[in-house]
């Protein structure tokens, strides 16, 4: 199992900043401008809604005058040191005093400082004060917020300032971000804990003004300049204006003065939290209870050692806790805008969080989704902290993600408890996605396959760019059809399970036809690929797009065609970037290898850029090609995973081009298809909105889970069997498959030390053992 200290270590960086621990908030601002300001200034988002200038943490110098008076000086923050892990932000401030851009000069204080967030939302700020004051001087700690209500938003309220305990706390309500998020304002109660009662406080209403982390420009500093102290004055509420300053100040006793700062943020209707002493939930040991709970893997590439680790760091980064519209644990699509659960990414997020020894986080994905089906059977597109977005929809691979999950985890009562949703999602598909009676099913907007701004729906539509969620197109889609094909093949293996003998036949037949339609009408056999097919112009497109090898991962295309779709898939001419996989050809008229459509720069196109939610899809495409030709599509996908990995780091240099620094991982939504390089401009990384970790389990690591049914018969078992990376040693032990305990070990033992031959064992028996690495089947 992997060791909270271990993991800091292996993905500590000094370029990075996200903070989050599977709770409702997260510490990810997309562009931040206050990084070396202690506290927490840069917003932080709880849910999908921004929430800005929570915190930050001034030191002011006393000294006496001459004359015998007194003045202050706001110590201005010169970051020294950063240093960021997954679970904490170290800093190192060195304090000083300016009196413009140029003029700064060093005193003899520094001031450390962590970082942290626990899984309660409540934001940590570890404040120690590090040098000697000179005689006849005082050091002074603030810690203060700044809160700002929008002047025409009469909804927005900011009220009930209330202190007591070495606690300050107030309400405050925050407008709903636009795109289909309701108009209802979020509610929040914040408490500001310190650990120790303060020597003076004081809330001030204000006009309007700028939200900038200086103290010197707020009504506080007149009170300190004054008194040496706060006002201890609590006026929060505002009779002209629409700002409110609120802080507590201490009288540092020392040179090594210590303070502990804590906010504690939760719906208006929940009680503030309890203060420092009261026993928040640790953000460590909420790490390590993650950690306890994942597949440790390392291998002698640390490349990919590392992108493994990272991926789940992102996913607990981007976890969200049953809290308001979630009824179980989820994960999020990403950070800011997209800090919301979505339905096309509901399959990513299974794929992956299915490893996991508790199978709650993969569930809770499908659960979620469950919990605001539709009247009319489809999941919605998004569900956020305070609304659900039921007129949108994408579609998704759930019949694959609900199957892998069950065969890691089988419970029979789960399966029945989903049974009947799920078939209230494949009506919808059958009435509304296909009412020409085809057995292929419709787009009908180009968001709703979550691939917008590409050439393919101009099939249907010459102005399908123009509009959004406007449902004004029909087109049978390759993709939609594979995930229906997909759900409808799960259903029926749990109609098996459940001896549903009407289901069984209708499933059954359902399944035929689908099968004998994509064939039928989506097939191009002059280009070797699946087309979209339009029912209208009863024609194929003409338009390819990557979506078309999907019939080859979902069993739907024979030996032939599907070999002859790994030849277009692979020909560098076409897809085959130098960084694969582009979602169009290059000899699409509106390919663009720069984040373009049609001239404009563009923040999601898919005319040409590599997702890696394809890329992930093209990994399982390759697995079935493997099974038809190893001799090709073995080494070939261990390449293409090696490649699709290299792309998601930042590049030497941060210059495009200069090859990858590969101690520097991300996951953007989209990379240049020539150099690599991530779209930077977007400010999100970390985007969950592809399967990597589960590739590696699978591939590297070796791991599939199997299952097939002969009518009444079914056998499963679990395939050991690694894909030629090249690899001298890898290790995979704490896995958990099917109620199994599983250890795989290659060349080394589980403590590292170099033992050649690879060996299995199940519930810590060796069950197979050999010089070389070899498939090798465990029937269950």
């Amino acid at each position: 199992m992997m060791q909270l200290e271990g993991f800091n270590e292996l993905l500590a960086r000094t370029d990075k900043w996200y903070l989050g621990n599977g709770g409702m908030l997260l510490y990810a601002p997309p562009f931040p401008q206050h990084l070396h300001v202690p506290g927490f200034w840069d917003e932080c988002h709880w849910g999908d809604t921004a929430v800005p200038a929570l915190l930050c943490v001034s030191v002011v110098l006393e000294e006496n005058t001459a004359a015998g008076g007194r003045v202050l000086h706001e110590l201005q923050p010169r970051l020294l040191d950063w240093q960021w892990t997954p679970a904490a932000i170290r800093a190192r401030h060195a304090l000083g005093l300016s009196t413009g851009p140029a003029d700064w000069r060093e005193s003899d204080i520094e001031l450390e400082e962590r970082r942290s967030i626990g899984p309660d939302s409540r934001l940590h700020c570890d404040i120690r004060l590090r040098g000697q004051a000179a005689a006849g001087q005082r050091l002074h700690v603030i810690a203060w917020t700044m809160r700002e209500r929008p002047r025409d938003n009469e909804q927005l309220l900011l009220s009930d300032f209330w202190a007591a305990d070495g606690s300050l706390s107030w309400r405050q309500s925050f407008a709903s971000r636009a795109h289909g998020r309701g108009d209802e304002p979020l509610q929040l109660r914040i408490a500001l804990h310190a650990d120790r009662q303060p020597d003076s406080l004081q809330v001030t209403p204000s006009h309007g003004a700028r939200v900038l982390p200086e103290l010197r420009y707020t009504p506080l500093w007149d009170s300190l300049s004054a008194d040496g102290q706060l006002n201890g004055k609590l006026e929060g509420r505002n009779l002209l204006g629409n700002v409110i300053h609120a802080g507590m100040h201490w009288q540092a006793a020392d040179n090594t003065e210590e303070f502990a700062l804590e906010l504690d943020i939760a719906l208006s209707e929940s009680q503030p939290g309890s203060a420092v002493s009261g026993g928040p939930q640790d953000p460590d040991s909420a790490w390590r209870e993650f950690l306890s709970l994942v597949p440790h893997f390392e291998c002698s590439d640390p490349m990919l050692t590392r992108y493994y680790w990272y991926r789940w760091y992102g996913l607990r980064l981007n976890a969200l806790p049953a809290a308001a519209n979630y009824v179980a644990p989820a994960v999020t699509e990403g950070l800011s805008y997209f800090r919301g659960v979505i339905t096309y990414s509901l399959m990513c997020h299974m794929f992956e969080a299915r490893w996991l020894r508790d199978p709650e986080l993969a569930r809770g994905c499908l659960d979620n989704h469950i919990a605001h089906q539709t009247r009319s059977g489809h999941f919605p597109a998004h569900i956020y902290a305070r609304h659900v977005n039921k007129n949108g929809f994408y579609h998704t691979d759930v019949g694959r993600a609900v199957m892998l999950t069950r065969l890691h985890h089988p419970d029979d009562a789960y399966a029945a408890k989903i049974y009947d949703p799920l078939r209230r999602l494949l009506g919808f598909y059958q009435k509304d996605r296909d009412r020409e009676g085809m057995d292929l099913f419709d787009i009908r907007d180009q968001y709703e396959t979550g691939q917008e701004f590409t050439s393919r729906y101009f099939f249907a539509d010459d102005k399908a760019d123009s509009y959004g969620w406007d449902h004004k197109l029909r087109l049978k889609g390759v993709d939609v059809s594979s995930y229906v094909y997909s759900l409808s093949g799960e259903l029926l293996e749990l109609a098996w399970q459940q001896q549903k003998s009407g289901d069984i036949k209708e499933l059954t037949e359902l399944k035929a036809h689908i099968h004998a339609a994509v064939n039928a009408y989506m097939w191009d056999e002059k280009r070797g690929w699946y087309m979209d097919y339009s029912a209208q112009k009863k024609q194929r497109s003409h338009f390819l797009a990557a979506v078309g090898c999907y019939p080859a991962l979902f069993g739907l295309a024979g030996r032939e065609r599907a070999l002859r779709i790994g030849e277009r898939l692979t020909d560098p001419a076409g897809f085959w970037t130098d960084w694969p996989l582009a979602t169009v050809p290059q000899d699409d008229p509106y390919f663009s290898a720069d984040p373009a459509w049609r001239g404009e720069r563009a923040n999601c196109p898919w005319n040409g850029r590599v997702w890696p939610m394809v890329n992930s899809h093209v990994c399982e495409v390759l697995e079935r090609l493997a099974e038809l030709d190893g001799d090709v599509y073995r080494p070939q996908l261990a390449s293409f995973l090696r490649r699709y990995i290299e792309m998601m780091h930042f590049e030497n240099g941060d210059a495009a081009g200069a090859g990858k620094d590969l101690t520097r991982p991300n996951c953007f939504e989209h990379y240049h298809p020539h150099n690599g390089s991530a779209c930077e401009y977007r400010g999100v990384d970390d985007y969950m909105h592809s399967w990597v970790a589960d590739l590696l389990l699978r591939y590297v690591a070796g791991v599939r889970v199997q299952e097939q049914r002969d009518n009444a018969v079914v056998k499963r078992s679990i395939l050991f069997d690694p894909f030629p990376f090249g690899l001298e040693s890898f290790f995979l032990s704490n896995c958990l498959v099917a109620g199994r305990e599983l250890e795989v070990q290659w060349n080394r033992d589980r403590d590292g030390n170099s033992l050649p031959g690879y060996r299995i064992h199940v519930d810590n028996g060796l069950v197979h053992e050999s010089e070389h690495i070899e498939r090798f089947e465990f029937k269950l």
